[in-house]
C-alpha cells in the first residue's frame, strides 16, 4: 500500500493542478490576458526563463504537462511558446529520471501508482524507439512515463534523445491552442482542430509503431 509520503505527493498535485487551472480560467474570464502578456514581454528573458523553472517543479509532482504547454502558448505565441514548454519538458525529463533513479523502483511505484506498469511495458523493448513510443502514447502521463523510465533499463541517451522527439506533437498542438485563446473564435476554433487532427495522428503513428 502507498505510504503517506506518495499520497501527499498525489494531494500537492491534485492542488497545484487546481490553483493553475483556476488561474487560466480567471485570467480568460477575467479578461486580463493581454496585460499579463505585456507584463511578460516587458521582463524580457526572465519571463521565460521563469516559466521553465515553475514547469520543470510542477511535472515533478505531477501537474499536466500539456496544460503547461498551453499556457506557454497563451503567453509566449506559437514560436516562442513551443520553445520554452520543449525546454521545461526536456529538462523536467532529465531531472525526474535521475530522482527516480535514487528514489528506487518500491518508492517510483508507491508514488506513480499502478499506471507505471503501463510504462514498463511500453518500455519493455528498451532503446530509442520505445522511448518515442511512450511519448507518443496520449493516454499515458508525461511524469509517469519519466519516473518510470528512470527504474528501467532505459539508457540516459535513448531516453533524452526519444523524449526530444515524443514531446513534440503534444507541444505543439497544446501550445498552438494555447495561442488562440486571445483570438477571434473562427481562430481558436481552427487552433482546436489543428491541435485535435496533431493529436489524432500521434496516436495512430504511436499504435503503428507498437505493432513493429
Amino acid at each position: 500500500m502507498p505510504g503517506p509520503g506518495p499520497d501527499r505527493a498525489r494531494v500537492v498535485a491534485a492542488v497545484l493542478t487546481a490553483l493553475v487551472v483556476g488561474s487560466v480560467i480567471a485570467v480568460l474570464v477575467g479578461g486580463d490576458l493581454d496585460e499579463v502578456q505585456r507584463f511578460v514581454a516587458s521582463t524580457g528573458a526572465w519571463g521565460p526563463l521563469v516559466y521553465v523553472a515553475v514547469h520543470v517543479a510542477l511535472t515533478l509532482v505531477p501537474v499536466p504537462k500539456n496544460l503547461l504547454a498551453g499556457i506557454a502558448g497563451a503567453l509566449f505565441g506559437v514560436a516562442g511558446g513551443i520553445a520554452a514548454s520543449w525546454t521545461g519538458a526536456m529538462l523536467s525529463a532529465v531531472v525526474t529520471f535521475w530522482l527516480a533513479g535514487r528514489l528506487g523502483r518500491r518508492a517510483v511505484a508507491e508514488l506513480t501508482g499502478p499506471r507505471v506498469v503501463r510504462v514498463q511495458d511500453l518500455l519493455r523493448r528498451r532503446g530509442l524507439l520505445a522511448v518515442v513510443l511512450a511519448r507518443l502514447t496520449p493516454v499515458v502521463p508525461f511524469t509517469v512515463i519519466n519516473y518510470g523510465a528512470g527504474v528501467s533499463a532505459v539508457s540516459w541517451r535513448d531516453f533524452v534523445l526519444g523524449t526530444a522527439v515524443g514531446v513534440v506533437p503534444g507541444t505543439v498542438a497544446y501550445v498552438v491552442v494555447g495561442a488562440s485563446v486571445s483570438q477571434d473564435a473562427t481562430t481558436i476554433g481552427l487552433a482546436l482542430a489543428a491541435g485535435v487532427l496533431l493529436l489524432v495522428a500521434t496516436a495512430l503513428l504511436a499504435r503503428r509503431l507498437r505493432r513493429h
